[in-house]
């Protein structure tokens, strides 16, 4: 019988390891496992390039965004859209982009922390125009 013992007594290791992996695989905690599933919010500064009010997006080339993204020019839908109201090509803003899990994003909080150039010179030649008036 010292051959059955020791054959029971690996039996009841094993069962042992099994079951403590089992348990340990289903005691994780929430959030490590929903970590993936989370909105996350990146903070944005670029330079806006263009805007479409309809389709309510602002392309915009951004800096790089830490441990998310390279430099890059793309389009951003703007919530709410009434913000592109306040900025034009050319400006330098700040935002926050959101990144759902489904690789859905837009910008809120859009602020323009530098106007462009050309926001308040005349259109060439408006000047002559008053000038012949």
């Amino acid at each position: 019988m010292p051959n059955n013992s020791k054959l029971r007594s690996q039996r009841s290791l094993l069962f042992s390891l099994c079951a403590l992996l089992l348990f340990a695989a289903c005691n994780r905690s929430p959030s490590s496992a929903n970590s993936s599933n989370a909105t996350k919010r990146y903070s944005l500064k670029g330079k806006v390039i263009s805007i479409d009010k309809l389709a309510g997006a602002a392309n915009v080339d951004n800096v790089p965004i830490s441990g998310f993204m390279e430099q890059m020019t793309m389009a951003y839908a703007v919530k709410p859209p009434e913000m592109l109201d306040q900025v034009q090509p050319g400006d330098s803003i700040t935002a926050d982009l959101v990144v759902e899990p489904d690789n859905k994003y837009w910008l809120e909080n859009v602020k323009v922390i530098g106007r462009s150039q050309t926001a308040n010179k005349p259109v060439a030649g408006a000047e002559k125009d008053k000038e012949s008036k």
